[in-house]
């Protein structure tokens, strides 16, 4: 009877996470709507900027989809700490999202991440706000 209790109390507690995923899915995208979430139609570029706490230009962010290209405007030296949260971003969104990503540096600094294969405005600006967190404290 011991093993039959062990079974469903790891079946539960796999079910639980689970569900507390969904539903940080879901209020991810009901943020977006009450944000002002407007879909991009056709193929139509957009161009935004992702700027430091003084209010300077970090980087330039061309979404034409399926194409993203993040262009540092400002020197970042990126230390291993940041990389490796970038990476993790990029490779998360590659196994959940399927897209392909290219980091471009000069020795140290970062100078342009090129990503495909976004599909949707969700993985777009889930995407857009994860680099743009990490390079704002990169850049502090």
């Amino acid at each position: 009877m011991e093993p039959n209790t062990d079974e469903l109390k790891r079946f539960l507690e796999n079910k639980i996470i689970s569900l507390k995923k969904e539903v940080e899915y879901y209020e991810y995208l009901l943020s977006l709507l009450e944000s002002g979430y407007t879909p991009i139609k056709g193929n139509k570029g957009s161009l935004e900027y992702i700027k430091n706490r003084k209010g300077e230009t970090i980087a330039e962010v061309f979404f034409t989809p399926p194409l993203m290209k993040v262009v540092i405007k400002k020197k970042i030296n990126i230390k291993e700490a940041y990389m490796n949260a970038l990476s993790k971003i990029l490779e998360d969104a590659k196994n959940s999202d399927k897209i392909e990503y290219n980091i471009i540096s000069d020795k140290e600094d970062l100078r342009e991440i090129n990503i495909t294969n976004i599909r949707d405005n969700i993985t777009y600006n889930k995407l857009k706000v994860g680099l743009q967190t990490i390079l704002e404290r990169a850049s502090a």
